[in-house]
């Protein structure tokens, strides 16, 4: 509808994210570290016991070499649990220790699929909340005690042009560099395209990120981390930094600030927790000895190693140039005004910081309808605004004209008066 009116082209995205906090309980939650820390004693637990029922697998790691202990796996120990049940059939009478071991055992069990449970619950992420399971613990901009307190929330990602939601997504992880690709998969799913151009924040600059804008035709105007820093004159008159460092293309080589070379000497291949794959090269310099600038340079014992990524220095040149560039200073400009007036607007001005649901789908059905709410509010405002400049474009001459007319008029009568 917002098309139709003209108000918005879909083309154009301006994205950025804030954390609302969920309704769950602030203080009733599960940490992957302690549930992990808690698992691997249980299981240290329950390889003691089998190897005190299971008198062949003791002999058989007396006589052989001690190999790391697998994980254990609750189906497992239960299938196991089972079948010493059936063979040895403990006489509590007569075998007290075995049959106190094997009750045990069972209680460990129980314990040990608790934990699994609570594994497969936390998936990628750190935390959840016991009362809201899609809950993370994030750090919130709304801190009361001011102490960094972790709370149960959602990272909204929002889109949005002229200052209307034109998307939304719902995340259970706190940063935003992992959403940008999902975010635009979802605009397509909503409205059959994709945006034409972006703009974003350095929270979204990564070789991931701006691999899958290019790969789909869309122009990003996102800074990367450090954008601003290397504009000062600081950073660029620093010649031992890698970026500054003059880089042979057909040698394939560097050279530090006092003309040594820095050879390539190996590559590796890294994976982000999303699983994307990048390449690195590493450079190394032929003889740091007795260097005078060495104390400046680096402060390994060795001689300098450097780490590039040449694939993503390439993209960061792109983006500098197109951030820089009068579009681009136009676009960084407008963007403070776009999502962050709509989240001012939200948290402040109608008290939305809280969600009233539990659950994504909850959720985002709470999220959807304030966003549509919030874009008819808008609409009637505009439409508002236009009318009234309609009003005071083409009836306000026509008032002015009428009333002088009527002024007009009265200093005739006035006239007549005085001389009768």
């Amino acid at each position: 509808m917002l098309v139709d009116l003209g108000q918005i082209s879909l083309e154009v995205s301006y994205i950025d994210g804030t954390k609302l906090e969920s309704v769950a309980n602030k203080y009733t939650f599960v940490w992957r570290k302690s549930v992990e820390k808690n698992k691997a004693k249980l299981e240290a637990k329950i390889r003691f016991i089998l190897e005190q029922i299971e008198e062949g697998i003791a002999q058989d790691r007396d006589n052989g070499e001690q190999e790391q202990a697998p994980e254990i796996d609750s189906e497992e120990l239960k299938e196991r649990i089972k079948k010493l049940n059936e063979s040895n059939k403990f006489d509590k009478k007569v075998n007290k220790a075995e049959f106190k071991a094997l009750k045990e055992l069972e209680k460990h069990q129980e314990k040990l699929e608790e934990y699994e449970q609570k594994l497969a619950m936390l998936g990628d992420r750190n935390s959840y909340s016991k009362t809201d399971t899609d809950a993370t613990f994030m750090r919130m901009k709304e801190d009361a005690m001011n102490n960094g307190q972790t709370k149960p929330g959602y990272n909204v990602q929002i889109g949005t042009e002229n200052q209307y939601i034109t998307n939304f997504g719902i995340y259970s992880n706190p940063t935003d560099t992992t959403t940008l690709n999902s975010f635009i998969s979802l605009h397509y799913a909503r409205f059959g395209s994709l945006p034409k151009l972006i703009c974003a924040d350095s929270g979204y600059g990564s070789h991931e990120n701006y691999k899958f804008l290019e790969q789909n035709g869309i122009q990003a105007f996102v800074k990367f981390p450090y954008f601003h820093k290397e504009q000062k004159r600081s950073y660029k008159q620093n010649g031992f930094l890698v970026d500054n460092l003059f880089y042979n293309p057909k040698g394939d080589f560097y050279i530090c600030p006092i003309g040594q070379r820095l050879s390539k000497i190996d590559k590796k291949r890294t994976t982000s927790s999303t699983g994307f794959i990048s390449n690195i090269d590493i450079y190394k310099a032929e003889n740091c000895q007795g260097c005078p600038l060495r104390g400046r340079c680096h402060k390994s014992k060795d001689n300098r190693i450097i780490q590039v990524n040449h694939d993503l220095l390439a993209y960061k040149a792109k983006v500098r140039e197109r951030l820089t560039s009068e579009q681009g200073l136009y676009h960084r400009s407008k963007r403070p005004i776009e999502p962050e007036a709509v989240f001012g607007q939200m948290k402040f001005n109608k008290q939305y910081k809280r969600f009233r649901h539990k659950g994504f789908s909850k959720v985002q059905m709470d999220f959807a309808l304030f966003a549509m709410a919030f874009n008819i509010q808008k609409l009637w405002k505009n439409m508002a605004t236009n009318l009234k400049k309609v009003c005071l474009t083409f009836y306000l001459p026509i008032f002015t004209l009428m009333h002088s007319f009527e002024l007009k008029n009265i200093y005739k009568r006035r006239f007549k008066e005085q001389i009768a």
